[in-house]
């Protein structure tokens, strides 16, 4: 099977990095639109207790379920050995060194592909799920050899959550032969329902073992304050003789998976990656936008609705997050309006509307289905109102928007009465408060026990920013159903007549927070923002322009905005250490690359200059081959370098960067309005 030449893969690395510790710092990630992934670093080295080949959902996208740890290769060829793993341990060593076999990795499209060299043979593995299925396949070409080469598969398995390390203990499976493979079956444990894994591939001779291996190190986990010490159970080991140029596909499923050709599933998924850019042909010629396409869709997963029906979601983050309804609604926009998925965004939307509840979205689905919802998010309806205007504009489908209608309007009349923990409208000013001690509701939500590192009670700017938006919203679609948007008008008026309180005359700047328990909060942070995005919004133009040139001056970072003013007594300079460390330094000046978006919204909307804003936005082509690769990081320290760090791939930081390449076209053109 041909490979594509240099020219035409954006993520592609040699030796330099493969064979060196650089290659157990970059990370890949592959996903299955269940929740279901398969990640690891192209080293070969499992450095998170999140790496592995099959992390199953099941129950999607919740109750995600570590299966299938490692598939160990060594190539046997001409009477040598060659293992092609690698494997850190508790010692400090790494053994085997696979990864010094390794001539070359590259994406192929989203699909990683690891080239081995060894003599004169040249062997390469793909790998990617099956979309809809909790399927992992590894698809085995020898692209060059003058004999045979006997591979050998060592299977490293456990079943536990995906959050849990291997203890060397836990309950092994029992082993059964099936055609083509092996099942391994776990019996019912607590609250672990029982399991089958079925390992199978065609011409090969699999043989059980039944072998804890012990005291792997997982370097990353141990960054981040973490155990750090694993063990997966060596289940079998596979045994097939690939002649040169010939392919073999060996699959990891939870179901079991008849014989097709070798290359049956892997151009299913080549054909289902064309599709994803077909709908973006304009930006999808670019490699990085490509890039940035694929990352999308590994956010969108199904997620059953509450009368049973199928439903959609976004992941808010892999490997650990689930859906947050702050995350989707923020990043429904890049991730599906922006690339003309309106069903789905109206799916979506209407997934979370079914959990409204006195006028709020939980604020996160929890990992397991049927744990308590919490509703502690005070954005994320108001985001949601002016995620369905803006799916609605583009729509226009009124019947969708009737089912939605009466969960928008409860979300208006319970701010205005008074909702959960505080919020409600000021009936002087129309302002939203919110807020009480130990809650966090902003999405400056770090939490050490019951300290709110940055607890932001009383009228929090963008969250004031985003009620005034709401009300405009709200207006607009009143008449839409028929209805009168004039009570929806004048509360909006009255928010803006009122803005002006949160006005920093001695720092030319809005307050963070006004009207707190301890008057009003001068730090300066990004929220502000989301004021001056818009042209309509509640500030003056002169307002706005001066948010805008403050913000790039004090916050701007190549990655994003720092959340906290360096020149603050509270700034955190690095995203790092233990839990502790780095919830406390989260909000406090790590940068977050989801808040370029507003920053050159609001930049641009003030000055249009197109050209500074493609400047603006070169560093994310660079940062899609430094840590996940082809997708965009969760946060990036505060000081240069600017490390990346949290999740390595983050749904509204990838949206962030699509939504402005749509609404910012080429230069020379006129924008698109986000607001349309």
């Amino acid at each position: 099977m041909p490979h594509p030449p240099l020219a035409t893969t954006f993520i592609d690395f040699g030796r330099v990095v493969c064979n060196r510790d650089a290659a157990f710092n970059r990370e890949w990630l592959v996903t299955n639109g269940l929740g279901g992934y398969a990640s690891g670093t192209i080293g070969g080295v499992r450095t998170r207790r999140y790496h592995g080949l099959l992390i199953a959902a099941a129950n999607s996208p919740a109750e995600r379920t570590f299966l299938f740890g490692e598939s160990s290769p060594t190539a046997n060829y001409r009477g040598v050995r060659y293992p092609l793993a690698a494997n850190e341990w508790s010692d400090g060593s790494i053994s085997p060194r696979g990864h010094l076999w390794l001539q070359r990795f590259y994406l192929e499209e989203s699909i990683p592909v690891w080239r081995w060299s060894f003599a004169d043979a040249l062997l390469e593995r793909r790998l990617f799920m099956v979309q809809g299925e909790n399927t992992v396949c590894q698809h085995w070409t020898v692209v060059r050899a003058s004999s045979a080469i006997e591979l050998e598969i060592e299977i490293l398995v456990d079943r536990r959550s995906h959050h849990e390390l291997g203890t060397g203990n836990a309950p092994t499976p029992e082993i059964s032969r099936v055609a083509r493979g092996v099942q391994l079956h776990w019996a019912a444990d607590g609250d672990q329902p029982s399991t089958d894994l079925f390992v199978q591939c065609d011409k090969s001779v699999p043989k059980p073992t039944g072998v804890w291996w012990k005291n792997f190190h997982l370097r990353a986990d141990a960054e981040r304050g973490y155990q750090a010490t694993d063990a997966l159970w060596h289940a079998a080991t596979f045994s097939l003789v690939m002649n040169p140029r010939t392919t073999s596909l060996f699959t990891a499923s939870t179901s079991a998976q008849e014989s097709t050709p070798a290359d049956t599933l892997l151009n299913a998924e080549r054909a289902r990656l064309a599709l994803l850019v077909q709908a973006n042909r304009e930006r999808g010629d670019f490699p990085a936008v490509r890039q940035l396409i694929y990352a999308a869709d590994q956010f969108i997963v199904k997620r059953t609705r509450r009368d049973g029906s199928a439903g959609l979601s976004i992941i808010a983050g892999y490997p650990w997050f689930a859906d947050w309804s702050r995350d989707a609604m923020i990043s429904l926009p890049g991730l599906l309006l922006a690339r003309g998925r309106l069903t789905d965004a109206q799916l979506v939307l209407s997934t979370f509307a079914d959990e409204l509840n006195e006028g709020m979205l939980p604020n996160r689905f929890p990992d397991r289905a049927n744990d308590a919802l919490e509703y502690n998010a005070v954005d994320s309806p108001l985001l949601m109102i002016e995620a369905v205007r803006r799916t609605f504009a583009l729509s226009t489908d009124r019947a969708w928007l009737a089912t939605l209608w009466p969960g928008l309007k409860s979300i208006i009349a319970a701010y205005t009465a008074g909702a959960r923990h505080g919020i409600g409208a000021d009936p002087s000013d129309g302002l939203l408060r919110a807020g009480v001690a130990g809650i966090q509701l902003t999405w400056m939500d770090a939490k050490i026990g019951d300290r709110v590192i940055t607890p932001r009670i009383g009228k929090p700017i963008e969250i004031n920013a985003l009620w005034h938006q709401a009300l405009q919203a709200m207006a607009t679609l009143a008449v839409a159903m028929g209805e009168s948007g004039d009570a929806y008008t004048t509360a909006a008026q009255k928010v803006q007549a009122h803005f002006g309180k949160f006005w920093n005359l001695q720092r030319s700047c809005c307050f963070d927070v006004i009207d707190g328990p301890d008057g009003n909060d001068g730090e300066i942070r990004p929220n502000q923002l989301f004021a001056a995005v818009q042209d309509a919004g509640p500030l003056p133009l002169g307002h706005r322009k001066a948010i805008v040139d403050l913000c790039m001056a004090r916050l701007w970072t190549p990655q994003g905005l720092r959340t906290l003013d360096s020149g603050s007594a509270s700034y955190r300079a690095t995203y790092s250490g233990g839990p502790t460390a780095r919830d406390e330094a989260y909000h406090q000046g790590t940068v977050w690359p989801w808040l370029f978006l507003p920053m050159i919204l609001s930049h641009f909307s003030v000055h249009k200059d197109r050209e500074a804003i493609s400047d603006f936005m070169g560093p994310f082509a660079n940062h899609l081959r430094e840590a996940g690769l082809g997708t965009v990081s969760e946060v990036f320290s505060g000081d240069p370098p600017h490390e990346p760090g949290g999740c390595i791939a983050q749904a509204w930081s990838v949206a962030a960067l699509l939504e402005a390449l749509h609404t910012l076209p080429p230069i020379g053109d006129e924008p698109r309005s986000p607001h349309t």
